[in-house]
């Protein structure tokens, strides 16, 4: 996409190589499954997959068939494990492009087996220990693992769960899925299967579950600098994306002045606005109207108004040198100053993920490499 509006997302790819060694240092001895889906947490599959599998990450997991043919399109050649339904006509792509999914009902082993046709192909066994979203239930385990004794052209390598609550102070629940998961292990082994890879533990797990580390740890968000216990500092992830933008229109208001939609922020004093080309069609949140700040000359300022679709505005009156050609930071640093995505799901009362996750896509990505 050609780039004329100034508001852009900045990539750091060395911050992605960086990161990936700390979730090394942080679960010694096991593989590594890089979460890449929903577009690289907003940083660019792509570019984040390529960079990955060169860095010699062992798995990257994606939640579409489609994401993961983008990543064999352009050359992505570890192996790539399919996180959400892989159903119906995506089966014959599954195969084609060699993606691993994930199973979890009988029918699905039925449907992988026939779309095998000859080739033996590999897949990995969802158990359900408590999310109540996606996995077999444990009560239909026995059946399941009867069943697929029937597909001989099937691997089970490997079995997986996901925690619920490995990013909250619940270490009974966490102790608990564990302890399920752990015998839902020990009778896929009675039934004769002998899983190569065995994984459950998400960045939060990775982070401060080190019994959950257990053959092969899924980090996302850490991946990306970030982490949900935000620890990020002491433990020295490098957050990845930068979010700039640079104003289109600064005046000076009188006190009384309405401003935007509603006419819901009144200017108590007289005011220096500033108008910036970015709104909640670029994944800026109208939640964060009124509460947000932007680094502008290394200062805070706070947006205000609300937040419209292309557009935001922003009180700059306490920092008197700002001009229209100043570049804004709406996260990430400048001049020792830092907004963080923690602050923006904080304001926006969300969580980090969706924050970069929403980052839009007719906000052009621009990729540096620098060695961190």
């Amino acid at each position: 996409m050609m780039s004329i509006r100034p508001t852009i997302a900045t990539v750091d790819l060395g911050a992605i190589r960086h990161n990936l060694a700390v979730a090394r240092r942080l679960a010694p001895n096991q593989a590594i499954c890089a979460v890449v889906k929903a577009d690289g947490y907003g940083h660019g599959i792509n570019e984040v997959g390529m960079t990955l599998d060169r860095a010699g990450v062992e798995w990257l997991a994606v939640a579409l068939v489609e994401e993961g043919i983008n990543l064999r399109r352009v050359g992505v050649k570890t192996d790539i494990l399919v996180l959400g339904s892989a159903l119906g006509g995506t089966l014959y792509e599954l195969v084609t492009h060699n993606l691993t999914p994930a199973i979890y009902r009988l029918d699905q082993i039925e449907a992988l087996g026939m779309a095998a046709r000859g080739k033996q192909l590999k897949f990995h066994l969802k158990i359900d220990t408590g999310m109540a979203r996606l996995g077999v239930p444990l009560g239909e385990l026995n059946d399941l693992l009867e069943g697929l004794k029937r597909y001989p052209q099937l691997t089970l390598d490997g079995v997986m769960t996901h925690f619920a609550n490995a990013d909250l102070a619940d270490r009974e629940f966490n102790n608990a899925q564990l302890r399920l998961f752990n015998g839902a292990l020990a009778t896929v082994r009675e039934h004769g299967f002998k899983p190569t890879w065995v994984h459950i533990s998400n960045s939060a797990a990775v982070l401060s579950y080190p019994e959950a580390h257990i053959g092969l740890v899924r980090p996302g968000l850490v991946i990306y600098g970030l982490d949900p216990l935000e620890k990020r500092r002491e433990i020295g992830l490098v957050p990845a994306m930068s979010w700039l933008t640079r104003p289109v229109h600064l005046k000076t208001i009188p006190a009384g002045t309405r401003v935007s939609y509603g006419g819901r922020w009144v200017a108590q004093r007289e005011t220096r606005l500033m108008t910036l080309p970015v709104g909640y069609a670029d994944g800026y949140p109208r939640a964060l109207s009124g509460k947000a700040q932007v680094l502008i000359c290394g200062q805070r300022a706070k947006v205000v108004g609300n937040i419209c679709m292309d557009l935001c505005m922003v009180d700059v009156t306490d920092v008197p040198d700002a001009t229209l050609d100043d570049e804004v930071v709406l996260m990430g640093r400048q001049k020792g100053e830092e907004i963080t995505a923690y602050e923006l799901a904080a304001w926006a009362d969300t969580i980090p993920y969706e924050i970069i996750c929403g980052v839009g896509s007719r906000v052009p990505r621009y990729y540096i490499d620098h060695t961190t």
